[in-house]
């Protein structure tokens, strides 16, 4: 299931805005930010180039949180969860 999409070139700018939502959510809020991809949904893999050719290494979507930058327990977060994170960070004051 695919619930959220971070769209193309804006992975940075959507873990900021994580991070910030999460700055002024509870301390015990249900979500995290995911610790392979840092909240950006994609990292940067080694893959195998096939028979004898080496490898290669490209940005390839967090297997973790299924790319969308947070995660609750063991899970993806739902993109509910992720919106209101997102929310909370836009909140002045």
């Amino acid at each position: 299931m695919r619930g959220f999409y971070i769209p193309y070139g804006e992975n940075d700018k959507h873990a900021e805005a994580l991070k910030a939502g999460l700055a002024r959510l509870p301390s015990n809020f249900t979500a995290e930010l995911c610790g392979w991809c840092e909240g950006r949904g994609r990292y940067s893999q080694t893959y195998n180039a096939g028979c004898g050719m080496g490898y290669f290494s490209a940005m390839g979507g967090c297997e973790r949180c299924k790319g969308a930058g947070l995660i609750q327990g063991d899970k993806p977060a739902s993109a509910s969860v992720i919106h209101q994170v997102l929310n909370a960070g836009d909140r002045d004051g």
